[in-house]
């Protein structure tokens, strides 16, 4: 089933702006009686196509969504959420609390209250559009988050805090190390047990040469075992070559798939 790539603008009432909103969707999908699962994918204009992402290289989404269709018969709708547009301002929206290490003097202006404006938007505006306009399943076991880097920080969160909502999530590169201490918290009293996690890293992220080369590999590891220690579904991909993009997460993004059915399906290149 051959699918399409839909762009929208949807006004988020909380965070007072029009997200841009993409969706993989297959052609004649009103004609088709299917409900599909759904990914969530943050910084959703890296997600499918090269000339929508910010640095020239998407996950290429679409072919791995291909894939999964064609050869597994797993109809994923990916549905990516664009991001703010700004450092700043991706900074405010991904990150649910405040920053205990700080890469640039502008992160010093941080506000959390927007981070809480979006999750609201993400949970009461988007996912019920998406659920409403689109023929995907809405219980939580076939709806799945995905998030890189600071995004991943977030989807850690957004995962943990609603399992009502989000039954499996990419935790690629996740940049938890920037407010570790309250993350953890947050963790101790909000765990979604029934939550399959993929985490993904690179032995060789630098990022942009802020950080000590061994923080997102330690960061990853300490997740994985936290997870694991706490009864929770997780599987942890290191990547020996890996570094900190767009093109390195691509080559993962199979993997993250297959394990969300991990029971049926195992996917390795």
């Amino acid at each position: 089933v051959e699918s399409m790539i839909r762009k929208f603008n949807l006004y988020c009432p909380n965070i007072k702006r029009n997200v841009l909103i993409f969706i993989s969707i297959p052609k004649n999908y009103e004609n088709e009686k299917v409900e599909y699962d759904s990914l969530y994918v943050l910084d959703g204009q890296n997600a499918f196509k090269d000339n929508d992402a910010a640095f020239g290289r998407s996950l290429r989404l679409g072919k791995h969504l291909g894939v999964m269709a064609k050869k597994f018969n797993k109809r994923i709708c990916g549905i990516g959420i664009s991001n703010a547009g700004t450092d700043l301002g991706r900074i405010n929206e991904y990150t649910p609390f405040k920053l205990e290490t700080i890469a640039d003097k502008t992160w010093e202006k941080q506000d959390t209250s927007v981070c809480q404006a979006f999750t609201k938007d993400l949970i009461n505006t988007i996912i019920p559009h998406i659920q409403k306009h689109f023929p995907v399943k809405k219980n939580p076991e076939r709806t799945y988050i995905f998030g890189s880097s600071l995004g991943g920080l977030y989807a850690a969160y957004a995962a943990n805090t609603y399992p009502e909502v989000f039954g499996g999530a990419g935790l690629f590169s996740t940049a938890s190390f920037l407010c570790e201490k309250a993350f953890y918290n947050h963790l101790h009293t909000h765990l979604n047990k029934n939550c399959r996690n993929f985490i993904y890293v690179g032995t060789e992220e630098t990022s942009d040469g802020s950080f000590d080369k061994d923080l997102y590999l330690n960061t990853s590891l300490k997740l994985h075992y936290f997870l694991k220690e706490n009864g929770c579904n997780s599987r942890l991909c290191i990547d020996t070559t890996g570094v900190h993009n767009e093109a390195t997460w691509d080559k993962h993004m199979l993997e993250f798939l297959s394990y969300m059915y991990y029971n049926e399906i195992t996917i390795t290149k």
